[in-house]
């Protein structure tokens, strides 16, 4: 389930503010219940024993008119429910409802409780949210109690405040709340953008597409991010142009060995078997001199283009473009004993596509050429030859020189392979040797043998 940036800080930002706002609230309505009560204990305790004192003679006596007198002044007082006088048996003495009321019928969620007769004290007893509240003392003549006296007051005046202060405070808890909510809104807008568009940049980026990510105004850990996932892109597409240009150089095992292991680019090198290939267009020179720049080039890149995607299906490597001759290796970064066999089968079929591609040249009134190939096999220095800003990953040695004097000594359209080649191979995936001959190539102080396929 996807939720948005926007309710998950909103939610963050309630279980900041909730459990405060909460915990307050509670601790408010205790500390105003606590207060009311002192304060209409405070308000009326010295009323409560000014009156006990005036009725301890008339309760004392039995005179039930004087305790209505008495009780008599709170005929119009504001806040008082009822006066209740009970002599020490806990008869009813005397009774006053003020302003005529009868039974309050909220007094029945009052809280009705027992008298102590031990307290000395005025008690104030009462339920929260309720209406009344009742204050009791004793009637005291000379130190013995003759009586009881209970005064039940009305809290409407004290709720009155309690409710303004209550409202005060949840209108600060909304206008909190208020606040959060515009504050995630903001926040998560301010979020979001980047993150939108670090995602926009991520699924360009997976088509191959990139524009760099707009870094935000304001700097902190998103725009760090921002401007860490556009360097990032930014090597990525530099990987992927290396990728590029790297692939059309060398075949891809060379390609994916040289890019999943880079410590290989280092200048030096491993001494490695190969299979070496040289092809070249035969009277190149004197064609050359009669055709223009433009054709010269369109020639070589005509077959050129043919032959690197040939070299390549056969896990062969076009290692040098020597003008109008081609040097490829077989066997790099790794020698398999299949290698021969491929090389041999590329040879072969490289003539073939030479033969078709003349052709067609032929019947569109183009010049076409024709080309001689020599294969070596054997041992070379293998690496990273050069400086350390331009290398070429290439195999050096007496096998390239090698393969180099065989190619010198084929005919047009012949393909000559050393002994050491043809050994190489299996018998039943050898090709059809046409001829065997000894060659003495320059620079090479003993005969070569070589074969015709």
């Amino acid at each position: 389930m996807r939720i948005s940036l926007f309710f998950k800080i909103f939610a963050l930002s309630l279980l900041i503010i909730g459990p405060p706002l909460m915990i307050g609230y509670l601790l408010l309505e205790k500390s105003m219940l606590l207060d009311t009560r002192q304060q209409i204990q405070s308000d009326n305790s010295l009323l409560m024993k000014e009156l006990s004192r005036s009725l301890a003679i008339p309760l004392l006596n039995g005179d039930r008119l004087g305790i209505e007198d008495n009780l008599s002044v709170f005929e119009h007082a504001k806040g008082v429910l009822d006066i209740q006088v009970l002599d020490r048996k806990g008869h009813l003495m005397g009774e006053l409802f003020p302003h005529h009321r009868p039974e309050d019928p909220q007094s029945k969620n009052s809280l009705s409780l027992e008298l102590s007769e031990k307290s000395e004290t005025d008690g104030l007893h009462g339920v929260p949210g309720q209406h009344r509240l009742d204050l009791r003392t004793r009637i005291n003549f000379q130190g013995i109690a003759v009586g009881h006296l209970t005064l039940s007051l009305s809290d409407t005046p004290y709720r009155r405040v309690r409710e303004k202060i209550r409202a005060t405070f949840l209108l600060l808890g909304g206008g909190s709340l208020g606040v959060a909510f515009v504050g995630s809104l903001f926040l998560a807008a301010f979020l979001s953008r980047p993150i939108r568009d670090l995602r926009d940049g991520a699924l360009r980026l997976i088509n191959g597409e990139f524009a760099p990510v707009k870094t935000p105004v304001i700097r902190d850990e998103t725009s760090d991010l921002v401007v860490a996932f556009n360097t990032m892109a930014q090597e990525i597409l530099h990987k992927e142009l290396l990728e590029k240009a790297l692939a059309r150089y060398v075949s891809p095992d060379v390609a994916e060995s040289l890019i999943h292991h880079p410590e290989r680019i280092h200048l030096g090198g491993v001494r490695q078997e190969a299979v070496i290939l040289f092809c070249d267009i035969r009277n190149f020179t004197r064609l050359s001199s009669k055709l223009t720049p433009e054709e010269v080039v369109e020639i070589l890149n005509s077959y050129f283009d043919a032959f690197i995607d040939l070299v390549f299906r056969y896990h062969g490597s076009v290692n040098n473009i020597m003008g109008d001759g081609l040097m490829i290796i077989f066997g790099i970064p790794e020698f398999l004993p299949k290698h021969p066999e491929l090389a041999v089968a590329c040879a072969l079929e490289m003539r073939s596509t030479i033969t078709t591609l003349s052709s067609e040249r032929i019947r569109a009134g183009k010049p076409h050429v024709n080309f001689g190939f020599g294969l070596h096999t054997g041992f070379g220095i293998l690496g990273n030859i050069g400086s350390r800003n331009r290398m070429e990953y290439t195999v050096i040695g007496d096998t390239v020189n090698i393969a180099a004097k065989i190619e010198q000594e084929a005919a047009a359209g012949e393909i000559l392979i050393s002994g050491d080649l043809l050994q190489r191979i299996s018998e039943d995936k050898r090709p059809e040797v046409r001829e065997k001959r000894s060659i003495f190539p320059g620079g090479v102080d003993h005969s070569l043998e070589v074969y015709v396929v």
